[in-house]
């Protein structure tokens, strides 16, 4: 999901950003609301530290509405590892409510993950609640953050919990922001896993590209450090 994935992100990926930013734009004032859209190319879809591309590229984007009442639903997708029964695609789908208080900043809502190439053999697609709450103060930026999953079939019949923080610093008198990331994840998908990131994002010319240092502290390939590269574009 763009929203929290929230959590990073050639010349194929940026004509698919040129032709798709001319084409799409962000449409204000419909119902009360705005539409937006995204679109990025990884050097790998890190996903909670792990690569689900098998640290190959992925192709990603997605599409929001937020309404000024703070009510958004969105969706989002990228390439995955091919496999039977998740196929080459994830699909997201999510909704919430975003708000602030005092200058305290909240938002709460349920993100769909489904896998609309595999092969349906058996139960994949799961429901996850999310929650997060955050403070701007101009320079620096940080948020707190939780995600958790009921016991079902498509998660072995055991419950998920992912608990992060990120730290966002502009430099000053630069157009660089630095970017620090650590979460904590155990349950059905982690056992007591802990991953960070260290990373800086630059805006040029309408496109955002990025760096990221990603690791954590599990053994095997796609668990192991790696530098991960992004382009990407939102309107």
């Amino acid at each position: 999901m763009n929203l929290l994935k929230t959590t990073l992100m050639a010349s194929v990926a940026l004509g698919v950003i040129t032709l798709t930013s001319g084409t799409i734009q962000a449409e204000e004032g419909f119902l009360g609301g705005e539409f937006s859209a995204n679109v990025s190319l990884f050097s790998e879809y890190r996903f909670r530290g792990v690569s689900l591309t098998d640290k190959d590229f992925a192709l990603q984007g997605g599409f929001d509405y937020a309404h000024d009442s703070g009510f958004y639903v969105g969706t989002w997708a990228s390439t995955i590892s091919a496999s039977d029964a998740y196929g080459e695609i994830e699909l997201d789908v999510y909704g919430g409510y975003a708000g602030e208080i005092q200058g305290i900043s909240y938002n709460i809502g349920t993100l769909l993950y489904s896998y609309p190439t595999g092969d349906h053999s058996g139960k994949t697609d799961f429901l996850e609640l999310y929650g997060s709450t955050g403070v701007d103060l101009g320079f620096l930026s940080g948020t707190v953050g939780a995600a958790y999953i009921f016991s079902n079939e498509a998660t072995g019949h055991e419950d998920n919990i992912y608990i992060y923080t990120n730290v966002d610093s502009a430099i000053p008198d630069t157009p660089l922001t630095i970017k620090a990331h650590l979460g904590y994840e155990d349950g059905a998908f982690a056992d007591k896993k802990l991953d960070w990131l260290l990373g800086v994002s630059v805006n040029y010319s309408g496109l955002d590209f990025g760096v990221s240092y990603v690791d954590t502290d599990k053994p095997g390939r796609n668990y192991s450090a790696a530098v991960v590269f992004s382009v990407g574009s939102a309107f």
